[in-house]
């Protein structure tokens, strides 16, 4: 039972785009923001962890409606 999920160009650029608002979102609730190391390293940071508790449900939905979309 082995499918493979296709991954677009669309979906990295959206997970990418979804992740760094995440992690600047983050970033802001925990620093003052302004330019600096410490605020960078809080928004990339904060955007690994939105792009990786957000991967595996938005492959999941998808795969869910492709299969549903065939029946």
């Amino acid at each position: 039972m082995e499918e493979e999920v296709p991954v677009t160009r669309r979906d990295l650029g959206l997970l990418v785009i979804i992740s760094l608002l995440g992690g600047v979102g983050i970033a802001a609730a925990l620093l003052p923001v302004e330019l600096s190391p410490q605020f960078l390293n809080a928004v990339m940071v904060g955007a690994m962890l939105v792009s990786f508790f957000m991967f595996i449900p938005v492959m999941g939905i998808r795969m869910f409606l492709e299969d549903r979309t065939d029946d």
